[in-house]
């Protein structure tokens, strides 16, 4: 078992709660570097397809320089530019409008409607619909169609330009690789954000474990499948002894930090199968499935001594806590988590007086 004196981890660990807007917020900044990396890459794809295309085509070497020079610079600036600014979310729409008028140009220049590049208009498209909604990819959509339209009917660059069939299926597979990428990041980030919330919604934010009313539905789920086997479980509640003393004493934040303190000891200290929780102000609250009353009660012991091994530090000063414990099994001693919880409540007010 390790030494416990102050548990510096435990006391610079971040227990800020998530809330709908942060959970929305680092979505959205994980959307937005997924969408800044693929753009980079996505513009030296088209510059590679550009280049294959030039034999085919009638503009002036200036002019597919000036558009690639421009589309780099473009795609750099706004990963740096949107690194610094992450924070300022929720992005405006209209910022990717130059996604579009880069693809709109590419169209133009390589054919109009006989261009294969009007394919590349499915990565902002896909952008504008994950980051924002189904209206913003609509728009989007408007954009492309408005474009590849004003393209046919300004143009009289490159009509008639005829590509081989390989362009128009190797790029389109390409594209779709690099759609591909985008969800495939996004749906691994989602997947990650929402167990990074599930475990924030049943967790005590002050100590990292679980709160009572997670506790509770165990019990329950517990009951369940004691009834179908046959078996027995056990519940140990313990509580600080004069804990009001330590908050009078030495104020309220040294007594979140001795809470915090009691339970990384606790949790050290306990099987892994086992489900400790923060019951409520100093209270916790132990469930140790497949265990009789008798070995609870062993339990309990081990954890008395294990609190009182391990004193808290202040000032360089060890703060000896007290623990007093009572148990409860199920079914002999209760048929509910009611029963349970106030029976071994009462045990462990006999044992404090």
């Amino acid at each position: 078992m390790p030494t416990f004196t102050r548990d510096k981890t435990t006391e610079t660990k971040d227990f800020n709660r998530y809330t709908y807007y942060s959970y929305e917020l680092r979505r959205q900044v994980k959307i937005s570097l997924i969408f800044r990396k693929i753009r980079l890459f996505y513009i030296g794809y088209c510059i590679i397809f550009l280049v294959a295309a030039y034999p085919y085509l009638n503009y002036s070497r200036l002019a597919a320089t000036g558009l690639i020079v421009l589309s780099t610079a473009y795609g750099i600036l706004r990963y740096f530019r949107e690194s610094r600014m992450e924070r300022e979310w929720p992005r405006d729409f209209w910022l990717d409008l130059f996604d579009y008028i880069i693809i709109g140009i590419l169209v133009y220049i390589t054919g109009g409607l006989s261009s294969f590049f009007y394919i590349a208009y499915t990565i902002p498209i896909l952008a504008a619909t994950i980051r924002f909604n189904i209206k913003a990819g609509l728009s989007g959509l408007g954009l492309a169609i408005l474009f590849t339209g004003l393209s046919a009917l300004a143009g009289k660059i490159n009509q008639g330009v005829y590509y081989p069939m390989a362009f128009y299926l190797i790029f389109g597979l390409g594209t779709m690789v690099f759609a591909a990428w985008a969800i495939n990041g996004l749906m691994g980030d989602e997947t990650k954000l929402r167990k990074e919330l599930y475990n924030s919604s049943v967790t005590d934010p002050l100590t990292g474990l679980y709160h009572c009313g997670y506790a509770r539905e165990r019990i329950n789920e517990e009951i369940m499948r004691c009834r179908r086997d046959g078996s027995s479980f056990s519940i140990i509640f313990i509580d600080l002894d004069h804990f009001k003393e330590v908050n009078d004493r030495y104020g309220h934040l040294i007594g979140d930090k001795v809470i915090r303190h009691v339970a990384a000891v606790l949790q050290s200290s306990v099987r892994r199968g086992d489900i400790l929780s923060r019951y409520g102000g100093d209270e916790f609250l132990l469930l140790l499935p497949g265990t009789e009353s008798k070995d609870a009660e062993l339990t309990l012991q081990r954890l008395l001594r294990a609190v009182q091994s391990h004193p808290y530090y202040v000032n360089g000063l060890p703060l000896h806590l007290g623990l007093s414990g009572g148990t409860a099994e199920y079914p002999c001693e209760g048929q509910n988590p009611e029963q349970l919880l106030q029976l071994a409540d009462q045990k462990m007010y006999c044992k404090k007086s």
